[in-house]
């Protein structure tokens, strides 16, 4: 039997410092809808379940959001996760945007962050993409929170200093990076600031690494919570600020879906850990905005960038590949210029067309979101985004500009970082990236007439899969048959 010492008897003798434990999950899938049905196919992996959201809300998402632990942990519900769980399974839903709720009654702040839209990797994205993923992200958030978020996290911990100060300029105040991202020393028991530009700043918290592994890949590590508490947790602390009466936070990040899906009942392990565990043994359960509010950071660090979480390379894992993935990766540079490449033909050709309709063509994207989702009016989004203040008189017209957007938005999609993440060209992944931007190029074949398709195939030719032979361009050719009229002919 363990015996409840250290911590809490250290505490009841002495003037030792608070110590603070927050654990962090990132929920998100991929959007799996195909983007000309809006269905998700079915999933063979997935069984007995229709596809893999069924079966991870059925293992993961339902049962840590009926046990209540969304409200005491930090957490971000993905923008293309959040809109399916809201249709597919309303209850779950509701449970989670609650928690974040919960937690603003009980302290004050809110506990849920927001994510950059499409988890792009945001370091490999133009400026202007950048700040259309922010400025998606932050809207999905409010209308879900009915709040402003204050953290985001970033897709991978990816980052620049560009893309932080951009953050910082749409109002988030803090993100959570791995400790081997920064290019000072740091102890990861407490926050920095992170300077900018023009003087602006930005809170980074760095999880525990080696807490936050044990959790994600050591089975025993999370085999009873009594004993992570008791025996992982306190090796964890630095001494001389226990000491000192300074308060000091341990971060666990890792993949929300870890609790009950990649580990099968470690959402129980989560439940005990953060009812009984830790507050057992001397740990105060808390989350990243409030601990901020009680102790605003005093130190500033700089970091490495770019960099991420799962790339030892910097970014190169999603760009230009390295080791990181097993095998040949040199699929993924081909990959990402034939996506490059149509969205700067695409661009161009929105700009071009658009500008003589909307006072500026990449606010209105910024502001798309709200309007394709129904958070505001029509009338409202021409009356802000309009050249005239008003929709263009010539329906036809306004259709185009519409379809133009809606381009846009699945262009977006097209660089999700799961299509670049895994170690071969011919998965699932890569192929739904394939099928957005065939989405993209419909959309503008009917706004415009214009062919995208032909100069895509070519650049989507030179990219391989060294398993299987499959070119990017074959992957195209198999996607589903859609009616002639919405793609230009072969």
């Amino acid at each position: 039997m363990i015996e409840q010492t250290t911590l809490d008897e250290a505490s009841a003798n002495s003037t030792l410092g608070t110590v603070y434990l927050c654990l962090h999950g990132h929920f998100y899938q991929p959007p799996r809808e195909e983007p000309f049905s809006a269905a998700i196919p079915h999933e063979p992996g997935a069984t007995p379940y229709p596809n893999f959201n069924e079966k991870i809300t059925a293992e993961c998402y339902r049962p840590n959001a009926m046990a209540g632990n969304f409200d005491a942990i930090s957490f971000d519900l993905g923008p293309t996760l959040a809109s399916w769980l809201e249709q597919a399974h309303p209850d779950v839903y509701r449970r989670i945007i609650a928690a974040d709720q919960i937690h603003m009654l009980r302290y004050g702040v809110g506990n849920a962050l927001a994510q950059a839209y499409n988890h792009t990797i945001l370091p490999l994205a133009t400026p202007r993409d950048k700040l259309t993923q922010i400025r998606w992200g932050l809207s999905d958030f409010h209308h879900r929170y009915d709040r402003d978020a204050h953290g985001m996290w970033l897709a991978e911990t990816a980052v620049d200093i560009e893309t932080l100060d951009l953050l910082a300029q749409c109002g988030v105040t803090y993100v959570v990076l791995a400790p081997w991202q920064t290019a000072t020393p740091i102890d990861p028991t407490e926050p920095y600031i992170i300077p900018l530009y023009s003087g602006r700043s930005i809170t980074a918290f760095f999880y525990n690494a080696p807490l936050s592994g044990g959790v994600s890949f050591d089975w025993d590590t999370t085999n009873d919570a009594n004993v992570f508490a008791a025996s992982y947790l306190p090796d964890h602390l630095v001494h001389d600020k226990r000491v000192a009466g300074q308060a000091q936070l341990l971060l666990i990040a890792t993949d929300g879906e870890l609790y009950g899906h990649h580990k099968p009942w470690r959402d129980k392990f989560l439940t005990h850990l953060v009812r009984h565990g830790a507050p057992n043994y001397g740990f105060e359960v808390c989350t990243l905005e409030r601990y901020m509010i009680m102790h605003p950071p005093t130190k500033e660090a700089r970091l490495r960038v770019p960099s991420a979480w799962s790339c030892a390379h910097g970014i190169a894992r999603w760009d230009i590949g390295c080791e990181c993935t097993e095998g040949d990766s040199s699929w993924k540079s081909t990959l990402r210029q034939a996506l490059t490449n149509l969205a700067r033909r695409g661009d161009a050709l929105f700009e071009k067309y658009t500008r003589r309709f909307l006072r500026d063509p990449w606010a209105a994207r910024d502001d798309y979101l709200s309007l394709r989702n129904g958070w505001q009016s029509p009338k409202s989004f021409w009356a802000r985004h309009g050249r005239y203040g008003r929709q263009p008189l010539n329906k036809q017209v306004g259709r185009r500009v519409l379809l133009l957007l809606e381009a846009q938005y699945y262009q977006q999609y097209s660089f999700t970082s799961c299509g670049f993440f895994f170690e071969d060209l011919d998965r699932i992944e890569p192929r739904n990236n394939i099928a957005f931007a065939r989405r993209a190029i419909s959309l503008t074949w009917q706004a415009l007439g214009v062919d995208l398709q032909r100069d895509f195939l070519n650049d989507l030719q030179a990219t391989k899969s060294a398993r299987t032979g499959v070119t990017g361009a074959d992957l195209c050719r198999q996607l589903p048959v859609v009616e002639h009229k919405l793609l230009p002919p072969l």
